[in-house]
């Protein structure tokens, strides 16, 4: 569970890095500039990272812990803004940090274990189907979607994300058997899917709205969704009696990061 922990507390991090790198490249280039900037790249590698750090995670932890620490990456974010981009947090927005760092310490501390036994037999062929339906459903509002709509794709995308890893099954052996054993998984081919569909429908959002709407949608959906599923299906584990702590953590962290989604930090940071 420790290791789960740091691993989430990582990613968190490193998403935090990841954003403010890439709002530092778009501040000193334009146009397709933007994308060849050192900075932009060093944000990237922070999101790979930031990635591989939350599979991790997701393998170790109950679904809504993990999500909820990553969510906080948008309070570390206006931290760095402050130094980096020279950005003015208003006092409602070092609440929205308080109230975050409130709910992410009740989760933290209310988190059980993750479920011992295996994820029902159905529930791979879900995952895999409802990545099918996120592709689709990008696909349909990728012209003309609302962006609120596009930021909820996304949240759902990247909840596909860590629902498959969930069901990926760790084959035997080592080396390129252990590789070619994970690729013959649909499910972990759903997991990139997913991935990339969040991805690209986040990009979409915040090509046609604003930062702040679209990011706070988005974290919402991909805390929720999750959480719920990891604990009504797979048997994600709340400590005995810390329910109501658990419930009102999650609350607050989402709280929190929907008012620091709408942050002056957060719009100057961009995607």
């Amino acid at each position: 569970m420790i290791v789960g922990f740091v691993a989430a507390i990582a990613g968190m991090l490193l998403y935090a890095v990841a954003s403010v790198a890439q709002g530092l490249a778009a501040s000193r280039a334009s146009g397709a500039a933007v994308v060849t900037h050192p900075a932009y790249l060093v944000g990237l590698g922070c999101d790979g990272l930031a990635w591989v750090a939350s599979l991790v995670a997701l393998r170790a932890l109950p679904l809504f812990v993990v999500q909820s620490l990553l969510a906080g990456s948008l309070a570390v974010t206006v931290l760095l803004a402050t130094v980096v981009l020279r950005v003015s947090p208003r006092g409602r927005d070092w609440l929205a940090i308080a109230v975050v760092t409130a709910g992410l310490t009740g989760v933290a501390l209310s988190s059980g274990s993750e479920a011992s036994t295996a994820p029902p037999s159905w529930y791979a062929g879900s995952v895999v189907a409802l990545v099918v339906v996120t592709l689709v459903a990008s696909a349909a509002l990728w012209r003309r979607g609302h962006p609120l709509a596009l930021g909820a794709l996304a949240g759902v995308g990247f909840s596909g994300l860590a629902l498959a890893a969930r069901a990926v099954q760790a084959p035997s052996g080592e080396g390129l058997a252990m590789v070619l054993g994970v690729a013959a998984q649909p499910v972990a081919w759903a997991l990139v899917a997913s991935g990339v569909a969040g991805a690209v429908m986040y990009a979409r959002g915040l090509e046609l709205g604003s930062l702040g709407p679209v990011t706070a949608v988005m974290w919402v959906v991909e805390v929720l969704l999750p959480g719920v599923v990891g604990v009504a299906v797979l048997g994600d584990g709340v400590r005995g009696g810390w329910a109501p702590v658990a419930l009102a953590g999650v609350a607050l962290a989402v709280g929190g990061c929907v008012a620091l989604a709408l942050s002056p930090a957060q719009e100057a940071v961009g995607p």
